[in-house]
């Protein structure tokens, strides 16, 4: 939100104007990659592998001592933070220096955002390249050691540890973050400044951002720890949409006025359409449901001769039947 005061109007009568606003980051200027839809960069082999094995070396670090004792895993250096941040410098200083070569700054933006992508991605990847190496240490022992007990023991922590991926990968990626933020604030940001001005301070503000390096952007401990944890389902109370209708109300009764955007009503309204929607499906599946289950204990009895002889229903015509329901079943729930 922002906040809007300088009207004499609203100054006269003691009330603020609220907006809403969203940014983009520009890249109109660009030409499209080959499939015509995302910008196409190149990224340096070599900070690709170094990347890589950075990245792997920080998820063993932080794992190792919790997740693998017993596994003898290949013997390496450790993460090279310094050697890490440096190679990091020059490849943004060197997407820098295109940029001005070309007097746009779209380039540098476009380079640092095929940057975050690629660190994120590795994120995962590495996570899994640990795992896969765990269990590959375990069939390189044989199959005499695959049946062992501590063979077991090792299984069950590798198990522990894809449950505990988010959190793995939530403190390495504030720690990739840290070095990326690092570089910006203390080397780039002072280039950029001399080269472009602070027209474009904001966007790269917002590429610093933390849930950047989350898994998939969403780790509800990282939220209650740093910032509000709303609920996620139509029926919580403290749901972002009530949430934002009470903190609207507030500023009502404090004599704000509060904009509504054209476009922000349409997609509300559209939502709460999809949601009475999806209540009517839910209701629908259930009763499905119980009549799947009625009709099946209805076939199950008719097995009997007895049952047989004294029901009149057809097993064929329930079999019939049971088998409508799943379709509409498969149907609702695919509409859902």
């Amino acid at each position: 939100m922002a906040i809007d005061i300088e009207t004499p109007s609203t100054a006269a009568t003691g009330r603020f104007e609220l907006k809403s606003y969203n940014v983009t980051i520009p890249m109109g200027s660009l030409a499209i990659g080959v499939d015509n839809i995302h910008h196409d960069v190149f990224l340096s082999p070599k900070f690709v592998q170094a990347a890589r094995d950075y990245l792997f070396e920080l998820i063993r670090q932080s794992t190792s001592a919790k997740y693998f004792p017993g596994i003898e895993l290949r013997t390496t250096k450790g993460p090279d933070n310094a050697a890490f941040r440096k190679l990091l410098t020059e490849l943004l200083q060197s997407a820098l220096t295109q940029a001005k070569y070309y007097k746009n700054i779209e380039i540098d933006l476009v380079f640092r955002l095929a940057i975050l992508k690629y660190l994120t991605l590795e994120l995962g990847n590495q996570f899994a390249n640990l795992i896969l190496e765990g269990k590959g240490w375990i069939r390189k022992q044989g199959e005499h050691f695959e049946r062992s007990q501590q063979a077991h023991v090792i299984k069950a922590r590798l198990s522990e540890l894809q449950s505990a991926r988010r959190a793995v990968i939530r403190g390495v990626g504030q720690q990739v973050c840290y070095v990326v933020s690092e570089v910006e604030d203390n080397v780039i940001s002072k280039t950029r400044h001399a080269l472009f001005g602070e027209d474009f301070a904001p966007l790269y503000e917002l590429l610093k951002n933390r849930l950047i390096f989350l898994d998939g952007g969403k780790d509800d401990v990282f939220f209650l720890e740093n910032y509000i944890l709303l609920g996620n389902y139509a029926r919580d109370p403290d749901r972002f949409e009530a949430m934002d209708a009470l903190f609207q109300e507030f500023l009502r009764e404090a004599g704000l006025a509060v904009g509504q955007d054209t476009a922000q009503t349409e997609a509300i309204e559209a939502h709460h359409t999809l949601l009475e929607l999806a209540n009517a499906m839910r209701s629908e599946i259930a009763s499905l449901e119980e009549q799947r289950e009625n009709t099946r204990k209805r076939l199950d009895r008719g097995d009997g001769f007895l049952t047989k002889l004294l029901n009149s229903t057809d097993p064929s015509d329930l079999k019939a039947s049971l088998s409508d329901i799943e379709l509409r079943l498969k149907h609702q729930q695919l509409k859902l």
